[in-house]
């Protein structure tokens, strides 16, 4: 009987032992291989690859022949990921965790999450129809990953297109989630309520769209209700709003539902709430004429009358405060009430019986004095117990008195004085501190009274260690025995050994002042001793702290992270020794190529020393360990995006060349830039800074944003084709101005004409980008303004046969009739100055006022005159004026007041002179 082979075999070699080629495996060899030779393996194999391997076989590697996986004779040496077998046919935009998407029951089977596209752009409405490619072109080699998720990336064209409404010309947003939805581009609805700041209520919910917005413009339509409802603002005269110069802010009355209805809310519209009597008057009993601007809000505007009139007390005699509310409320003028404590000084105690006159004798209540001796000064001067004047009290009563009585005073010396009394001081009188009555300068340091007992203490002998003269820092008020010093409260807090230490061991002889806080000077001999390291040999520093506690000299720990240069990844298991050669520890580098300069120079994928890299290993390099370096490329001032991720290093750095590589994009893409036709860039003299127009994402469809040059394209300039102002392929030098195009429409112009008016040609101050035709013209920006009347007025009745340049602003060159055929006063026999608006408005001619600086329409004149000629008694000349017909010289009150009064003279220059404001 033949023996089998492997007994031959070990027969014949009794003292040697066959090499495992397959590696670290521990399944006998018969499993697999049969006892006649190695090959062919047997054909049931007993190995279980779900069980003896940490890589269970699932779906179609069931069926994978071994030798497909296991491609050498160590089965060890194969990948685990599927990179290692299959190709990757996305070029990495899809990372290598190709689980994510694929199972192993078929490469085309895909996870659920994929088929259902749940990322960050759900498949939902017509989406959820269709095809990957019709988004991701070029399927297995197409663009997966960056893709935007913003519809107008896929429907550009649809924008472009649409016509009802034209999206372009009208400047809307391509935001299309706005309006459309995503089951179809059509039946697109607009939220007005949400997407503008203009919210459709009322009668605006019912409008078409064309009524606000005409001639398909919707940018820059104004929200206020007045650029609409003008006409209205304009027609209404109940009241009259243009004449009573009403706001234009038409929803302080008005509602969006009716323009008819409108009610006015005084209280919230104002500053003036109409509270009391005021809500039942009538708008034209203050606001006479039809005018609401300018009415005066202040009590006496109206009241004055009233206030003059007043004798119990005489409010005018009294100077009192024309702020009427002070005393009186809306609701009637009589009844009036003071609340005295509204006031710099409450009513308080007995004050709050005390009469009125008891304070403000004859009438007097302006200059009332506040302060208690204003009043009391007598019974400070008499208060003996103690003497007040003599020690110096404040007469400031309230510190001790109360205003109840005068009686009964006490002193709370923690609250009123810098000195608080506690402990033994609480229990002392007065007079054993304030010697012979004396309370100021008394002293508030402990030695003013105590030196005696600080000079006399021996152990320690306070003055002979140079011990503070502050007590309180080992003393307390409750007595001066059993003194306690906390020496945490000093620059060197006692703790582990210290703690325990006698004070004589530190503090020798009694020296307590200028006693060392440095460790080395106490411990210089554990310092000097030789240990292991050598202190003085590695020149350590003299701060004990940075490595030893107070607990124990012994045990000290360093802790290196402290330093400039913190151990990390493979410096942390290093003995210090290794780079601490020979005990020195000072100057030491902390740069890697002091100590991997020999691997920097020996790497040459790629080679370091012929790149020029610098020797600063941590750009790429950790501390982990010297292989697996990367490169952050973002760190450079060249980050890569779109195309240039995934471009090799070489294709940029050629022959290992890594300084000095261009980052602008025309040293790669020149002959791309040459070879460009539409437009022709170089022609063109187009920059070489691609990055203008193109992305790194791909060469074609490159965009140019008109809105980063001197020139944004706004209204009809937005839908323009480039060649239209870029004639013959033209870019560069291309005039911004107005008139370099529509000077042909500016010449052809004649409503009104703009050549012979010589308007300006900068187009813009009255025209828009919209459209040429309905112009505006702002007038508000010249130096006339247009209000009142003015606003309704053609242009032509002032600039007449078109004449618009040097067109006078003064009233009267326009209104020398009106000013020569006024008879009430004559103004040209009055010689009243030609500055109209001194007197009149632009609301209307008639119902002139004039701001009379002599006070006669308030104070005593006010109801005593009806006509001016009363006073300018010269019609012709009303610098001319008279004070004696009114005030006679033999009345009795003119002389009886003139009586004793120096150079006193009876004539109205005089009178005016010395009573310019017409008061006695």
């Amino acid at each position: 009987m033949a023996l089998p082979l492997l007994a031959v075999i070990a027969a014949a070699q009794p003292d040697t032992q066959t090499r495992n080629p397959h590696g670290p495996i521990k399944i006998p060899c018969q499993n697999c291989h049969t006892t006649t030779a190695w090959r062919p393996i047997r054909a049931a194999v007993e190995f279980d690859h779900n069980t003896e391997t940490p890589y269970p076989l699932h779906g179609m590697h069931e069926k994978v022949p071994c030798s497909s996986c296991h491609t050498q004779m160590v089965f060890a040496n194969v990948g685990k990921e599927c990179g290692a077998c299959h190709a990757d046919f996305h070029r990495r935009q899809m990372g290598g965790a190709c689980q994510d998407c694929h199972t192993v029951r078929g490469w085309k089977v895909a996870v659920s999450s994929i088929r259902a596209h749940q990322n960050r752009f759900p498949l939902i409405g017509a989406h959820a129809a269709a095809t990957c490619e019709s988004c991701h072109t070029g399927a297995g080699t197409g663009v997966f990953r960056g893709l935007s998720t913003e519809c107008v990336t896929c429907h550009r064209t649809d924008y472009e297109r649409a016509r009802s409404v034209d999206h372009r010309a009208a400047s809307l947003p391509v935001q299309c989630e706005s309006c459309h939805s995503m089951d179809r581009w059509t039946g697109a609805r607009f939220d007005h309520n949400q997407f503008t700041r203009f919210a459709l209520t009322g009668a605006h919910v019912k409008m078409e769209c064309t009524a606000c917005h005409r001639g398909g413009r919707f940018a820059g339509i104004s929200s206020a209700c007045f650029d609409c409802h003008a006409k209205q603002f304009n027609a209404t005269t109940k009241p009259n709003h243009a004449a009573a110069g009403f706001p234009r802010q038409c929803e302080t009355c008005h509602n969006d539902s009716t323009w008819l209805g409108a009610t006015f809310d005084h209280n919230t519209a104002t500053r003036f709430a109409l509270v009391g009597a005021h809500s039942t008057v009538e708008c034209a009993s203050c606001h006479v004429d039809g005018r609401f601007a300018g009415t005066p809000q202040q009590c006496s505007g109206c009241h004055l009358a009233d206030f003059d009139k007043t004798t119990n007390p005489n409010h005018r005699a009294s100077n009192f405060s024309t702020q009427c509310e002070t005393c009186h409320a809306a609701a009637s003028w009589q009844g009036a009430r003071f609340d005295h404590n509204l006031s710099r000084f409450r009513l308080t105690g007995a004050h709050a019986k005390a009469d009125c006159a008891g304070c403000h004798v004859g009438g007097r209540f302006t200059g009332t004095p506040s302060n208690c001796v204003g009043c009391h000064r007598k019974d400070f001067a008499a208060t003996v117990s103690p003497n007040h004047a003599a020690s110096g009290f404040p007469e400031d009563c309230t510190q001790c008195h109360v205003a109840e009585q005068w009686r009964g005073a006490t002193f709370d010396h923690n609250r009123r004085t810098t000195f608080a009394l506690t402990g033994a001081h609480s229990n002392v009188a007065c007079a054993s501190c304030h010697v012979g009555d004396r309370f100021g300068g008394t002293p508030k340091s402990c030695v003013g009274c105590h030196m005696t007992d600080f000079r006399m203490t021996s152990s320690p002998a306070h003055e002979a260690a140079g011990f503070s003269h502050d007590c309180t820092g080992c003393h307390t008020t409750a007595q001066w025995k059993g003194a306690v010093f906390d020496h945490a409260k000093t620059r060197f807090p006692l703790n582990g050994g210290h703690a325990g230490r006698d004070c004589a061991s530190c503090h020798a002889n009694g020296i307590f002042a200028g006693t060392s806080t440095q460790c080395f000077d106490c411990h210089r001999k554990d310092f000097d001793h030789p240990v292991e390291p050598n202190h003085v040999t590695a020149k350590f520093p003299q701060d004990c702290t940075l490595c030893h506690t107070t607990s124990q000299w012994k045990g000290a720990t360093f802790d290196h992270n402290k330093t400039k240069f913190p151990l990390t990844g493979g410096h942390t298991g290093k003995d210090c020794a290794s780079c601490h050669v020979n005990g020195i520890y000072t100057g030491t580098p902390t740069q890697c190529s002091s100590c991997h300069l020999k691997d920097f120079q020996k790497t040459t994928n790629p080679n370091h020393v012929t790149a020029k890299f610098p020797q600063d290993c941590t750009q790429c390099h950790t501390t982990s360990q010297w292989k697996g370096a990367t490169f952050n490329h973002s760190t450079t001032r060249f980050p890569l995006t779109g195309k240039h991720t995934s471009t090799a290093c070489a294709q940029c750095h050629t022959n290992g060349q890594y300084t000095g590589t261009p980052s602008t994009c025309s040293v790669c893409h020149m002959a791309a830039y040459n070879a460009t036709t539409n437009p022709n860039h170089k022609t063109a003299g187009f920059p070489t800074d691609c990055t203008l127009c193109h992305s790194t994402a791909q060469w074609k469809g490159a965009t140019f944003n008109h809105s980063a040059t001197r020139f944004p394209l706004t209204g009809k300039h937005a839908s323009t084709t480039c060649a239209q102002c870029h004639k013959n392929g033209q870019f560069t030098g291309t005039p911004t101005q107005c008139s370099a195009c529509h000077l042909t429409a500016y010449n052809a112009t004649t409503n009104p004409n703009h050549i012979n008016a010589k308007f300006p040609t900068d187009c813009q101050v009255c025209h828009s980008t919209t459209q040429w035709n309905g112009a505006t013209f702002n007038h508000s920006t010249t130096p006339f303004p247009l209000t009142g009347k003015h606003t309704t007025v053609p242009c032509s009745s002032c600039h007449i046969n078109g004449q618009y340049a040097g067109t006078k602003s003064d009233c009267y060159s326009c209104h020398t009739t009106a000013y020569n055929t006024v008879t009430n006063p004559n103004h040209k026999a009055a010689g009243f100055p030609t500055a109209c608006q001194s007197c009149h408005t632009t609301s209307t001619w008639t119902g002139a006022t004039f701001n009379h600086r002599f006070p006669i329409y308030s104070g005593a004149h006010r109801g005593k005159w009806t006509t001016c000629n009363e006073c300018h008694t010269n019609p012709a000349n009303y610098a001319v004026f008279t004070c004696t017909s009114c005030h006679q010289h033999n009345q009795t009150d003119t002389n009886k007041d003139h009586r004793g009064v120096r150079n006193y003279v009876y004539n109205s220059i005089n009178c005016y002179q010395c009573h310019p404001q017409g008061r006695h």
